[in-house]
């Protein structure tokens, strides 16, 4: 039996010559078998070139063709391409191929577009076999039943992302987190692929491509901060050792509870495999909230509120600044042109600068009154939608690793204005800052790395 392999290009003409006439032969002849692999153009030169080093041939051009050796095993035998191809088949088989060169063309035009539906389609399959894994700590918390849904429903990853979701919390609240599970299979989502609960961090982070950390709590008045922080850097300490072993190289990792900013550093820390920049931390509700209070004042909708900057430490020490933030939608005595999108500077709208640095960001130091899990849940969605869609184009705070920007030391996290764009951020450089709030970032970030390397040597030494 005579085994050939005809492989090329998807938009060459030569390899549709070739295939044809194999399918010709193999119709005629009853021994003579043929394989096809077709490749897109931009994969063609590097699978080429890897059959031939593999097989130690020489060949350059599409197509590429060989024997396989199919009664005796071994390494196949090349041919070589369309023109060696047809002097074989004329020779040995007495059989020519006579399509012209114009239809050949269009064979290969119908090749690619041929190729370019099934790559589609196999990819569409993949996802439903591999659905996207995200896990979720802290998974029987409040904060975590509230989000759940937009994750699976396709609000975040999109409405074609099928989601596979993890559930991870401690031994002594598997029974309840049970129960999540159970609420979560009977939702029956289309996008919904299968829940999972677990204690360990290691089957939990397994193959995870998106993880949202929600342990910690908030400091109490009176507890010690470095037993505190020492305490979440035990915890994220065992989780950035398990997403370095077990989680996909570029997992996206947000940390939503507690230290956020701290806990983060420690996670990214421990799992040097994975970017820095795939490690960040939650500011926004501190954002939501200071729009919030700057939509009463103006009594606007506080979605109308843009470009407003949380700095800093969120949950400890961090600085809301409306110093660049605008408004959409304000009905006030400075008048423009009534279009959708049209905003204008807060500052000027609010015209109360005394306010904007003194009870404005003396109200949002203080931490919110009663439970926040609506208001935590919702911006935990938002962020990771952003994140994963780039939903929008506003600049965002959000608590990411420094790398140096607004003069903030090197390597601790901190919240920082950013833009989101093709599954990333980028940090917004060169905003004018006032000299008094850049000595409050710089006195903030003193007193974070301090802190930071201070837990970190305790934590190295137990």
């Amino acid at each position: 039996m005579a085994k050939f392999v005809v492989s090329g290009r998807s938009d060459c003409p030569f390899y549709a010559k070739a295939e044809l006439l194999a399918d010709e032969l193999s119709l005629n002849l009853p021994d003579f078998k043929v394989h096809k692999i077709v490749k897109r153009p931009d994969e063609w030169d590097d699978w080429m070139n890897k059959m031939c080093d593999d097989n130690g041939w020489k060949h350059s051009g599409s197509p590429l063709i060989w024997r396989e050796l199919v009664d005796r095993g071994g390494k196949g035998i090349l041919l070589g391409g369309c023109d060696d191809f047809l002097e074989f088949a004329e020779g040995y088989y007495g059989l020519a191929s006579r399509l012209k060169s114009a239809k050949l063309v269009s064979i290969s035009e119908e090749n690619k577009s041929t190729k370019i539906e099934v790559d589609k389609e196999e990819e569409e399959l993949a996802k439903k076999i591999n659905p996207l894994r995200v896990c979720v700590s802290k998974a029987s918390g409040p904060l975590a039943y509230g989000m759940l849904a937009s994750l699976v429903q396709g609000e975040v990853f999109g409405f074609q992302e099928e989601v596979s979701i993890y559930l991870l919390d401690t031994p002594e609240n598997q029974e309840a987190l049970q129960g999540v599970a159970y609420e979560i299979e009977d939702c029956a989502w289309p996008l919904f692929r299968g829940v999972h609960i677990t204690s360990d961090p290691a089957v939990a982070f397994k193959d995870a491509s998106v993880v949202v950390l929600l342990d910690g709590k908030a400091i109490n008045e009176g507890t010690d901060k470095k037993e505190y922080l020492l305490s979440h850097a035990k915890l994220f300490r065992d989780y950035g050792k398990a997403l370095e072993a077990h989680a996909k190289p570029d997992c996206k990792v947000l940390t939503a509870g507690g230290p956020a900013n701290f806990s983060t550093f420690i996670a990214s820390k421990f799992a040097p495999s994975i970017q820095k920049k795939n490690f960040v931390s939650l500011s926004r509700i501190e954002e939501n909230r200071a729009k919030g209070l700057i939509a009463k004042r103006l009594n606007v909708n506080t979605a109308g509120i843009k470009d407003l900057i949380v700095w800093g430490n969120p949950g400890f020490n961090h600085y809301p600044d409306a110093s660049h933030a605008r408004v959409d939608g304000f009905d006030g005595a400075i008048w423009g042109p009534h279009v959708p999108g049209f905003t204008r500077p807060v500052p000027e709208m609010v015209h109360d600068n005394k306010w904007l640095s003194g009870e404005f960001v003396e109200v949002l130091k203080k931490p919110s009154e009663g439970e926040n899990a609506l208001m935590g849940s919702v911006a935990v969605k938002s962020l990771l939608q952003d994140w994963c869609q780039c939903a929008s184009s506003d600049m965002w705070s959000l608590g990411v690793i420094s790398e140096g920007w607004y003069d903030i030391p090197e390597g601790i996290a901190f919240s920082f204005p950013v833009k989101f764009t093709g599954g990333s951020w980028q940090v917004v450089e060169g905003l004018a800052l006032s000299d008094s709030l850049k000595e409050v970032l710089k006195n903030i970030a003193q007193e974070a790395k301090a802190e930071t390397e201070e837990v970190l040597a305790l934590l190295n030494g137990s």
